[in-house]
């Protein structure tokens, strides 16, 4: 409810939680509140709190707060974004690094999470918005943690498909005036990813055939052969409702460089699909964006992305 939002609250019930000696109903009063609400000046109270009741009820307290969120919210990137290195850096001066720690690590869960989740959307449209919201937090993060977790966080990161990119390069034009440590390393990661990037083979021109595996049902199978046939453009589907309803959605999901369009003659209608030459501007757009974002990094991070 409102409780979770009142930073002036929240204040208040840190304070009383300090002074009550009793650690479950301490928890109960302060469970409520999101971590939305901590902020810089909470870091006193927090501190007095963790300090009265130890890092194993200090730890269950940070995972209350951190609980689930919307998924197309935005206050947890604010959060991370402006009110994270702050309230570190309060919590270090207070001699409580720990709960920072804390702090830090959970705040890495959440964006690894959103990472996964929107690095792996097939539609850029959609994904690409979503990755770049994440980038300034990123760079925050990297501010707020420790060098274990900017090693973990560098670590996880390489991890991740070439859509990360996405991400990163913003990232490292947002940060490059302040240069935070743990970005040198993505600075490299960068540099490899778009190089390879460069170095694939184009795509021959009288090639269409397109990768994609499907859920692995008929239909999918059916629509896999099409797709993957290197001279078939076109192909007349007779197929039912529910039939054209699921390769639709699927060919949507996967943001497929297909056109489809429904023939209704006949008994059932024909599905008719068609490769666009998407297929042939996207990996071209890929290339040229590649080049550019190297030259960019290579004048502005020369020195940290030149060290693989």
């Amino acid at each position: 409810g409102k409780t979770g939002s009142q930073p002036g609250l929240l204040g208040v019930a840190l304070d009383v939680a300090a002074g009550l000696c009793v650690a479950d109903t301490a928890a109960m009063l302060l469970e409520p509140f999101r971590v939305e609400t901590v902020a810089q000046e909470h870091a006193g109270g927090l501190a007095a709190a963790a300090e009265r009741y130890g890092g194993e009820w200090t730890r269950g307290l940070i995972n209350q707060w951190f609980g689930p969120e919307h998924r197309y919210g935005t206050d947890r990137h604010e959060w991370v974004n402006d009110k994270l290195p702050g309230l570190s850096a309060a919590l270090c001066a207070a001699g409580r690094p720990e709960v920072a720690r804390l702090l830090a690590a959970e705040a890495w869960h959440w964006m690894d999470g959103q990472l996964r989740s929107w690095t792996t959307t097939a539609r850029t449209e959609v994904r690409r918005p979503q990755l770049e919201m994440l980038s300034s937090p990123l760079v925050r993060l990297l501010e707020a943690a420790d060098d274990t977790l900017r090693d973990e966080i560098a670590g996880a990161l390489r991890g991740f498909g070439d859509n990360v990119l996405e991400v990163l390069m913003p990232a490292l034009r947002s940060a490059q005036a302040r240069r935070p440590a743990g970005l040198d390393a993505v600075a490299r990661d960068c540099a490899q990813r778009l190089g390879g990037i460069m170095a694939r083979p184009l795509r021959d021109e009288d090639d269409w055939s397109i990768a994609w595996t499907g859920c692995g049902c008929d239909l999918c199978d059916t629509l896999v052969t099409f797709l993957g046939s290197r001279s078939q453009q076109i192909f007349e589907w007779p197929l039912a409702t529910d039939g054209r309803r699921h390769v639709h959605n699927q060919m949507e999901w996967a943001g497929l460089p297909v056109r489809h369009q429904t023939r209704r003659q006949g008994r059932p209608y024909t599905l008719v699909l068609t490769k666009s030459d998407e297929l042939f501007t996207r990996a071209t757009n890929a290339r040229h964006e590649a080049v550019t974002d190297l030259a960019w990094l290579t004048s502005t991070w020369g020195d940290a992305s030149a060290r693989s």
